[in-house]
């Protein structure tokens, strides 16, 4: 996978619309989040980020659900004191459908996902892959320095 860092997406000449970041909160690193600030203002779109519990694999109980989401509010309100802004919503189901439907709901101009240690670079590639055929943007990895590369 290249890196992302110089990358400016084709956003069909509209200074409007949405990078959607999917963030696993836990394993998100700042370095990702910032990459993918400096991808939205660059090509003038906000920032909306989603964080996906996948049912089918985790019951959160309420307690848990209220976890997630003040995790993903506290991370989105820590990025006002950066003078970033975001938008954050926390969504079920199974993740490539959930993130395929909110893309088509806000006609994202680009998703990215932040790349992980945990994950195999062949699955995460796979992944970008599969919703890559499945919606009308781009679909990004961002390597952050010293997740791989």
């Amino acid at each position: 996978m290249k890196n992302q860092e110089n990358m400016t997406v084709n956003t069909n000449n509209s200074m409007s619309g949405t990078l959607l970041y999917v963030t696993e909160l836990d394993n998100d690193s700042s370095e990702s989040l910032d990459l993918a600030f400096e991808l939205a203002a660059s090509n003038g779109i906000g920032v909306e980020m989603i964080h996906v519990v996948d049912l089918n694999h985790s019951h959160p109980g309420p307690d848990g659900q209220m976890g997630i989401q003040f995790r993903l509010e506290a991370l989105a309100r820590s990025l006002r004191h950066v003078k970033r802004s975001a938008t954050s919503i926390l969504l079920f189901g199974c993740p490539e459908d959930v993130v395929t439907s909110r893309a088509r709901e806000i006609n994202a101009k680009l998703i990215a996902f932040p790349s992980h240690r945990q994950r195999s670079a062949e699955s995460q590639v796979a992944m970008v892959k599969r919703l890559g055929s499945k919606v009308a943007c781009p679909v990004v990895l961002l390597s952050a320095p010293g997740i791989w590369a």
